[in-house]
């Protein structure tokens, strides 16, 4: 799973902030259904394609922002020594954060910086949105980057990866 790294960290960090506090369920224009769901230590927030479970990470939330402790793939448990900050507790125009973590056996880095707030209009709706640009990289020399749009309260409504542009088609909160 060379490339898989960017994936699950890219994943992870697109609903794990800004998110409702009761959780919710998710439907992305590429077929993606991601449930987020509250739980003692944060959240778990699982991701599915074509009624296949594609992984289910493992999110804790702390006064300095919300960790990614681990992820659940089809072939186990996997964690990030340590848990890697996905989220600093606040988010404002020109924050910056970063941090690395030993997963799948090497060492990744992510770096993010807010570097708007704008409009942007997808099928869920139009909305007022943070926009990230996020960079992972490995120690093997992978790097990836993504620019995600964060909308407070609900979760990334959109991101694009090179030219390819995914969006919130619909968003349910979770029934109590």
């Amino acid at each position: 799973m060379p490339r898989s790294w960017a994936l699950v960290l890219f994943l992870a960090l697109a609903l794990a902030q800004v998110f409702p506090k009761e959780g919710g369920r998710y439907a992305y224009s590429d077929g993606t259904l991601q449930e987020l769901r509250p739980t003692s230590e944060g959240f778990r927030l699982r991701y599915s394609k074509e009624g296949k479970v594609l992984r289910e990470d493992r999110l804790r939330a702390s006064p300095e922002g919300l960790y990614l402790l681990g992820v659940g793939l089809p072939e186990g448990y996997f964690s990030f020594e340590p848990p890697l900050l996905l989220y600093p507790a606040r988010l404002e125009l020109g924050a910056a954060w970063g941090g690395s973590a030993r997963f799948l056996g090497q060492r990744v880095a992510l770096s993010a910086r807010v570097e708007g707030w704008e409009g942007v209009r997808v099928r869920a709706g139009a909305f007022n949105a943070y926009r990230v640009r996020v960079a992972y990289t490995t120690e093997k020399g992978g790097t990836d980057l993504k620019e995600l749009y964060l909308v407070p309260g609900l979760g990334v409504v959109a991101y694009r990866a090179g030219e390819g542009w995914v969006e919130l088609f619909r968003y349910q909160p979770l029934s109590r």
